[in-house]
C-alpha cells in the first residue's frame, strides 16, 4: 500500500515541490521508510510505483502469493534497494532521512537518520520492513543489532509537532483516505485509525496484494488527497504555494 503514499509524493513533487525540497525531515517506517528514502535520495517516484506493482503482478502468479516459497520479498526488497539508491545515497540522506526500526531484544523503536556508506542506508530500510515470517525467518541487523519492522514500534512516526503525516490507512492523519463514518476507532502506537471495512481491505491488500487494481488505486487515490490537501490549506504554515 505504499503506492498511496508515493502517489502523494509525486503531487507534491509536480504541484508544490517546497514541500519536499525543504523538508528538514523526511521519516518513514516499514513500507513508508521507502517512500521517505525515494524522496530524500532522490529516485523516481514513478519507478518505485511500476517497480512495486511489477512484483506484485508476479506475485500473483503463485499459489499463496508472498508466502510461496518461490516467492523472496526480502531479496527483491534487497534488488531494488542496491539498483535504485544513487552511490551518494548515505550524503543524502544523513541528516534527513529518519528511518525507525523496531530493535528485536527489546521491542523499542529505534531512528536511524545517520549514514556512513550506502551500504548503511539500504541496511536501515530492510530492517524498516522486516516483517517475521513474511520476509524470513533471520531478521537483518544494523550495525550488529538485530531490528524487525518499525511499523510494529512506530507506525507513524513523527519528529515535532508540525509534522506533516501521511497514511494509506483512514485515520486521524493529514494525509490519508476519508472513509465514511465509522463507529469504532483503533489506536496504534498512539496513533488513531478507523475501524472500518475500507481499512480492512486495505490491510488484506498490504499483506497479500493479489488485486493491481486496488494498488494502482492507491497510487491515484493518494495523488488526489494531496490535491485536496494542498488546496483546503491553500497559504498555510507548510508555506505560500498557491
Amino acid at each position: 500500500m505504499a503506492t498511496y503514499q508515493l502517489g502523494v509524493a509525486q503531487c507534491f513533487l509536480k504541484y508544490a515541490p517546497q514541500i519536499l525540497r525543504t523538508a528538514p525531515r523526511v521519516l518513514g517506517a516499514s513500507a513508508g521508510s521507502l517512500v521517505a528514502a525515494a524522496v530524500v535520495c532522490k529516485i523516481s517516484l514513478i519507478t518505485m510505483r511500476d517497480e512495486m506493482l511489477h512484483f506484485a503482478k508476479q506475485m500473483k502468479a503463485f499459489t499463496l502469493g508472498p508466502l510461496n516459497p518461490s516467492i523472496n520479498v526480502f531479496h527483491w526488497l534487497e534488488c531494488l534497494l542496491h539498483k535504485h539508491l544513487p552511490s551518494d545515497a548515505h550524503q543524502l540522506a544523513s541528516g534527513r532521512l529518519s528511518v525507525a526500526m523496531t530493535r528485536l531484544i527489546d521491542g523499542k523503536r529505534f531512528i536511524m537518520s545517520e549514514f556512513q556508506t550506502k551500504e548503511d542506508v539500504v541496511q536501515a530500510l530492510l530492517c524498516s520492513c522486516f516483517v517475521p515470517g513474511y520476509c524470513g525467518l533471520l531478521p537483518p541487523s544494523f550495525k550488529g543489532v538485530h531490528y524487525i519492522d518499525g511499523g510494529f514500534s512506530s507506525i507513524q512516526p513523527v519528529s515535532c509537532s508540525r509534522t506533516l503525516t501521511v497514511s494509506p490507512f483512514s485515520g486521524e492523519i493529514d494525509i490519508c483516505p476519508a472513509d465514511t463514518s465509522c463507529t469504532w476507532d483503533m489506536v496504534v502506537n498512539v496513533v488513531t485509525f478507523k475501524v472500518s471495512k475500507a481499512n480492512g481491505i486495505r490491510i488484506i491488500n498490504a499483506v497479500f496484494p493479489m488485486n493491481l487494481e486496488v494498488l494502482e488505486q492507491a497510487y491515484h487515490r493518494g495523488y488526489k488527497d494531496a490535491i485536496h490537501f494542498l488546496l483546503w490549506n491553500g497559504v498555510s504554515k507548510y508555506g505560500d504555494y498557491f
